[in-house]
């Protein structure tokens, strides 16, 4: 889309609203994955367009890499709001409407003083149109993505325009793993666009620093993105805290769990936004139970003294990035204590988050959300360290 064609459609869709948002929008993220999102609408036989930022430049408020959908119900996620978003949505409406693809370019830096983009710098976004045949890959890629598996999109693109290929109206989309996430699965039985091993694409990968963006190879442009699953919260106790903070958390793109020793609170009709709700006795097992790995960040807030150290001492020895305890300085002081007789060193016990959430003299179950999911955030962001302050 030209400049000059952008900037009219972007006016046209803010003129009553200045937000650019069309009522369409739907902010409820994902239940899992987008590749599982997107594998449901497809088998469901629903059309749908991917949107996904391929570059940025200066100071454009996504990075390359954020990806949204556009259905016929709406669309789904967000590129950065504003009028970037009502371009963005524009084209990807328009895209949805002809079943063809397009790459739109949006320059932020020749916005006047009043608008909501003055920061200048610029975007390319990516309205890819998917289809029904594509299903089992993106299938594929959510499983890959359970299980913890490693892997790369690559769609390839045409410098001038979309394709690769003249007679192609839409990129081609490959997905490489590095491994099968079935042990009954052969190579020969892998779906159709997906290839074992990411030797071929590791070059690419390596030109982006392991980032998503695009790259030119022998002539052609591409497109390549890391396979990445979404974080996993584990809420340890569902009472009125985790209630609040699963909310957030699921707002702000987590895929939540959560575990309680009582049925009542750990429940679907409880938690609609989980994933999962476990009900485990005693809390035994809860690392085995619950899976924890490398993707999670697990927040104790169970209802006893007593059942926070025993959930503590456990998911000290999983490979979770974050782990986080509610209580007072002196409850702290108490189960380290005790989980120091226990054997546990304390370069293990430094690592807790405890007191849970970022300093904001939180007092309400809603305020101490907004205090834990900032810090689960900021861990994730890796500027935990600099905001947190353990006196």
């Amino acid at each position: 889309m030209a400049k000059k064609d952008s900037d009219s459609t972007a006016l046209a869709l803010t003129g009553a609203d200045q937000s650019g948002t069309p009522e369409t929008l739907v902010t409820t993220p994902w239940e899992d994955t987008l590749e599982a999102r997107v594998a449901d609408l497809l088998h469901a036989g629903e059309p749908a367009v991917l949107v996904t930022v391929v570059s940025r430049t200066g100071s454009a408020p996504r990075d390359s890499g954020t990806r949204a959908l556009q259905t016929r119900s709406g669309f789904e996620g967000t590129v950065g709001g504003g009028l970037l978003e009502a371009r963005a949505m524009e084209a990807a409406r328009s895209s949805l409407a002809s079943a063809v693809s397009a790459r739109v370019s949006v320059d932020m830096s020749g916005f006047t003083p009043n608008s909501d983009m003055i920061c200048g710098g610029g975007m390319e976004v990516l309205c890819e149109v998917l289809s029904p045949r594509q299903a089992e890959i993106f299938a594929f890629a959510a499983q890959v993505l359970r299980q913890g598996g490693r892997g790369v999109w690559l769609v390839e693109l045409r410098n001038d325009g979309v394709s690769l290929h003249a007679e192609a109206e839409n990129p081609l989309r490959h997905l490489y793993v590095d491994s099968l996430p079935d042990s009954a699965m052969t190579e020969a039985t892998l779906p159709e666009g997906v290839g074992l091993g990411l030797d071929a694409v590791q070059p690419l990968l390596d030109a982006r620093k392991g980032k998503p963006g695009l790259v030119e190879h022998e002539g052609h442009v591409f497109y390549v993105e890391p396979l990445a699953a979404p974080p996993v919260l584990l809420l340890c106790g569902g009472g009125h805290v985790s209630l609040e903070v699963a909310r957030l958390a699921h707002a702000c793109d987590f895929v939540v769990d959560v575990v309680d020793d009582r049925e009542e609170f750990s429940n679907a009709v409880r938690f609609p936004m989980a994933r999962s709700c476990l009900v485990l006795p005693g809390y035994e097992n809860i690392v085995e139970n619950c899976g924890i790995g490398r993707r999670h960040f697990v927040a104790i807030v169970t209802r006893g003294h007593s059942f926070d150290r025993e959930v503590l001492a456990q998911a000290l020895t999983s490979h979770a990035q974050y782990v986080g305890m509610i209580g007072s300085k002196t409850k702290r002081e108490k189960v380290y204590a005790a989980l120091r007789k226990q054997g546990v060193p304390d370069a293990e016990l430094a690592a807790v988050c405890c007191p849970i959430g970022l300093s904001i003299e939180a007092e309400t179950p809603q305020q101490i959300a907004v205090s834990i999911v900032a810090e689960l955030l900021a861990a994730r962001a890796g500027t935990l360290v600099r905001l947190r302050f353990d006196d």
